[in-house]
């Protein structure tokens, strides 16, 4: 008996059928073809039947094993259902798969099958990222000021604006455990399965419940000018508390001056209670006949001193090895050695983001940005 006709070859003979060709010449034509496969021709019964519906019946569902899968149409809900949940939440409240699956109307799919869907495209239970509160007016406020910077030249940041001012304070690891611990967190991965994880030499500290005394710290107060670390100064504490407090702007008492030996009138600096806008900076700085480049609150991402240079002075200290027994003169100078040995060509790939991010926060409107 000759094998029933395939769905390939189903598809063909009402091709052929639409294009005007007799039940017996589609036989013929279908015979040849499998003859050259040695295989034995349908007879002419059952091409008609095929056509006349009698036989291989087509299109009705399956009813028989497993139930159907989550189709694409039914994950596309859900997912959708994810979003507008979560939005709508404004992340004062959980959102969890029984809410998605009962807003999207999709009970009929088990929940082991929705969660196994999710996973495959990346939605999966996560800890909310810890993020800058913006609200509306410093979401605005981000988009006004990078409205304006998008538009300004490649080298405005690294050979207009005078200085770039930011601060931070380092840790000082004076002890053995403190070196230790201070190693082990800057580890971002390793190549690992997934059980090896809960293992020792795959484990790191954990920031908030593994904190340890480094010994030691320095406040920082770092700028960045002509494209080069040429302000890198230590002070007692916060430098706008320490410098403002005492009636005088940050710049005179670091004594920051352009490549053309004039003092620094345009320096640009992160916005908050700390900075440019404190009263006691503000009135200093007007009389220095100093006048900040306006920055937005809440956005350390557009900082380079933020988003790269402590980063990379953090690597560059890493990658060296210490003295034994270093101390914490010895160590800031060090740090001070390593900061403003950064070459030009570096600073200045960091400093050139900075326009790019400008255009990325008017395109989100002043939230989070793709390149954080």
């Amino acid at each position: 008996m000759a094998p029933h006709l395939s769905k390939r070859e189903l598809d063909r003979c009402f091709s052929l059928y639409a294009a005007g060709k007799t039940p017996v010449e589609i036989r013929g034509l279908v015979s040849r073809t499998r003859e050259s496969l040695d295989e034995t021709g349908p007879d002419l019964t059952t091409v008609r039947r095929a056509f006349r519906g009698a036989a291989h019946r087509r299109g009705p569902a399956e009813t028989r094993g497993r139930k159907p899968k989550l189709t694409a149409v039914k994950l596309r809900a859900l997912n959708n259902a994810r979003v507008r949940l979560i939005r709508a939440a404004k992340g004062e409240a959980e959102v969890h798969l029984k809410d998605v699956m009962k807003a999207a109307r999709v009970s009929d799919v088990h929940k082991g099958t929705a969660s196994r869907h999710f996973k495959r495209l990346g939605v999966t239970w996560r800890a909310p990222r810890a993020e800058p509160l913006r609200g509306s007016a410093e979401a605005e406020e981000r988009v006004a000021a990078r409205s304006g910077w998008k538009r300004l030249p490649g080298h405005y940041f690294t050979h207009q604006v005078d200085a770039i001012i930011d601060n931070k304070v380092f840790p000082i690891p004076m002890t053995k455990r403190a070196k230790t611990h201070a190693k082990k967190s800057r580890v971002r991965g390793h190549l690992r399965t997934k059980a090896e994880g809960v293992l020792k030499p795959f484990t790191k500290p954990k920031g908030d419940r593994n904190r340890v005394n480094p010994g030691a710290k320095v406040h920082v107060a770092a700028a960045i000018v002509n494209t080069k670390v040429r302000v890198w100064h230590y002070l007692p504490t916060l430098w706008c508390v320490a410098v403002a407090g005492r009636g005088a702007a940050p710049s005179a008492s670091w004594r920051i001056t352009t490549p053309r030996g004039t003092r620094a009138r345009r320096p640009l600096t992160a916005s908050g209670p700390l900075s440019w806008r404190a009263t006691a900076a503000a009135a200093s700085s007007r009389g220095l006949k100093i006048t900040p480049i306006k920055f937005p609150k809440y956005s350390p991402d557009l900082n380079p001193l933020v988003y790269f240079l402590w980063a990379e002075v953090n690597r560059r200290m890493a990658e060296q090895s210490a003295p034994a027994n270093e101390s914490q003169s010895a160590y800031k100078a060090r740090l001070r050695r390593v900061a403003m040995g950064i070459p030009k060509s570096v600073i200045r790939a960091a400093a050139a983001k900075m326009k790019t991010k400008a255009a990325e926060v008017v395109v989100a409107e002043g939230g989070r940005i793709p390149s954080d």
